[in-house]
């Protein structure tokens, strides 16, 4: 029989809710067909700031796990983001992310010293894996990386964000287009004040603790911001060095400890002749990419009234930034790095087709930086790097 009007009023208010939650539930699932889940594996601060705002602007991937040591932080997470408790692992669980279908890769974003462990965990448990920059902390690892990835036949790539970056992109094109005429040489730089941070009480509560830890690191500032020169140099040229010469200095003995230079300068030199003036510190805030050559110079420059050259994007905010080519700026846009990358690399996935950033890349530029050490190791004397 036909319900009483006052009685289908007051059933319909009460549905009203799970009606609502329901209609949300399926206009997320709707908004994540097609899509791959991206697990966090590490939710510290990167995670926070910088990767998680941008996954809601991807094409391609959605937020849907995370892989941490803080349980509690895990459950915050899912509720602020939105994936299901069911999705979170920690360090020692990880192995069981195989059986959860609605994960297929896992973006590990833990300290240097543990990406090959949580990279070649990821992908005996059959997922592909995006790993932060550097690689690993030695060749060996990487090379074990990318064994691991080979074996389960996933795909491994290296958080090179600035490969998907409009004006490194655009920049690269220049150049390669003949902009400057045949490159000469190029002056690389991302340094930080890292340690004007440190001698802060209320800031250093604020910055990583762990970049002081030799174990952890793998190196000081060359294997913290160093990678950024190298992949300038690599990418403005189209080339890849052949031998390195290192200069490395700690100022501030009281703050760093043997094993973590507070500044690396070093030469990268290529076949062709030309040569690459790079540095990586933390005495200073200071970013250069710029590349000369016989007819001019194209330069990345930050953005106005701020921007970094290098900087990655941050709380769901491009990081803005200039490109000049022959003093003439040339109008581009700022994009989100991260989001942009990720959708890359499952485009990538899902099509077959190569991915930029791959391992080969990531090991590429961690045997240039063993050459750079080295060289620091003999004095100075130029190194040649391994392939």
């Amino acid at each position: 029989m036909p319900l009483p009007r006052r009685t289908f009023l007051r059933h319909t208010v009460l549905a009203a809710p799970a009606l609502i939650g329901l209609r949300a539930s399926v206009r997320a699932q709707a908004a994540r067909e097609g899509k791959l889940g991206v697990a966090l594996c590490g939710l510290g601060g990167f995670s926070k700031q910088s990767i998680a705002p941008e996954l809601p602007s991807a094409k391609n991937v959605f937020f849907a796990g995370a892989i941490t040591g803080d349980a509690a932080k895990g459950r915050a997470w899912a509720q602020q983001y939105g994936f299901p408790e069911k999705n979170i692992w920690s360090y020692d669980t990880m192995a069981r992310i195989a059986d959860t279908k609605d994960i297929a890769i896992v973006h590990v974003v833990t300290p240097n010293s543990l990406h090959a462990t949580h990279t070649i965990a990821a992908a005996k448990a059959g997922k592909h894996v995006m790993v932060e920059k550097p690689m690993a902390t030695n060749s060996a690892q990487c090379e074990q990386m990318i064994a691991a990835a080979k074996s389960a036949g996933v795909r491994l790539g290296v958080s090179y964000r600035l490969h998907w970056e409009p004006h490194h992109v655009q920049a690269a094109g220049q150049l390669a287009g003949g902009a400057v005429g045949n490159v000469a040489n190029g002056s690389y730089e991302f340094s930080w004040g890292y340690a004007g941070a440190l001698a802060d009480p209320e800031r250093r509560k604020t910055i990583k603790q762990w970049l002081l830890d030799p174990k952890l690191t793998g190196g000081g500032a060359l294997f913290d911001t160093g990678v950024y020169p190298i992949q300038a140099a690599c990418m403005m040229t189209g080339r890849v060095p052949v031998a390195a010469r290192g200069f490395a200095s700690t100022r501030h003995k009281e703050i760093f400890p043997a094993g973590v230079e507070e500044t690396m300068s070093f030469e990268l030199t290529f076949a062709d002749g030309f040569q690459a003036l790079c540095r990586a510190s933390y005495s200073g805030n200071f970013h250069q990419c710029t590349t000369y050559g016989p007819k001019g110079v194209v330069e990345i420059l930050p953005g106005l009234p701020a921007g970094s050259v290098f900087g990655q994007s941050s709380n769901g905010k491009p990081n803005p930034k200039r490109l000049v080519v022959n003093r003439k700026e040339i109008a581009t846009e700022d994009t989100l790095q991260l989001g942009a990358m990720l959708d890359a690399f499952a485009q990538a996935i899902t099509t077959g087709a190569p991915f930029k950033a791959d391992g080969a890349m990531g090991l590429r530029d961690v045997r240039i930086m063993e050459a750079v050490y080295a060289s620091v190791a003999q004095g100075g004397k130029s190194v040649s790097i391994r392939t």
